[in-house]
């Protein structure tokens, strides 16, 4: 919770240095944006160690931007997308409905939520179409559904709650940094999701999310 406090209170003062800049405010761009997302989930972190978890997975993200310039080349872009992340587990046990126990072998599983990104960059103008951005800011993602599938030892498959087995909470924290190439109504953009919240809801344990992003943004 004290992450999502931290996220609003960011989202108050960037929008109050909007405010500030008005006298230069020439009108915001809206935009639709799409990203190839690359996950890289970190290891689960004891106070002797650690574990492996995951692999590096992939997924997508698909949302709107507002892109609003604040003068002198810095701008503040709020924005809100739906991503799907795909995951694969080490070898784990799951617990069957009638409460016996198979061995599954590497299980897949998915995320499907809404991402909150609220950024603030800087342009440079190299030519009349070319440019260079650079960008950072907090990121708030909320998983609506998720779901874990693999396989017994007798070929039969299962299905499980991916977050409640894995102890992870639905609500995550990150910093985004970022730099993106304009280009006319175009911006090819590549940034780092950073993970703040640990995501692990047990005790002795942290667990935190890391993410990289190629997206391409139309701004009309």
């Amino acid at each position: 919770m004290k992450h999502i406090a931290l996220f609003l209170l960011c989202a108050l003062g960037i929008s109050g240095a909007a405010v500030a800049q008005d006298n230069e405010y020439t009108g915001p761009m809206w935009g639709v944006k799409a990203a190839f997302d690359i996950n890289i989930p970190g290891k689960y972190h004891f106070d002797d160690g650690s574990l492996k978890m995951f692999d590096h997975s992939y997924g997508f993200t698909v949302g709107v931007v507002n892109n609003i310039y604040l003068g002198r080349n810095f701008y503040l872009e709020p924005g809100v997308s739906f991503f799907y992340d795909s995951y694969k587990l080490s070898e784990t046990t799951i617990i069957s409905g009638d409460g016996t126990t198979a061995a599954v072998s590497r299980p897949s599983a998915y995320k499907l939520g809404v991402r909150i990104p609220l950024v603030v960059g800087y342009s440079l103008n190299l030519n009349d179409r070319l440019g260079l951005s650079f960008y950072t800011g907090p990121e708030l993602s909320v998983t609506c559904a998720d779901k874990g599938k693999g396989k017994t030892a007798a070929g039969r498959e299962e299905t499980f709650d991916f977050l409640e087995s894995t102890y992870q909470r639905r609500a995550d924290l990150a910093w985004k940094i970022g730099v993106g190439v304009p280009y006319e109504n175009f911006l090819i953009g590549i940034d780092a999701a950073i993970g703040v919240t640990d995501l692990h809801k047990g005790p002795a344990v942290s667990y935190r999310e890391n993410r990289v992003s190629v997206g391409l943004t139309y701004y009309f």
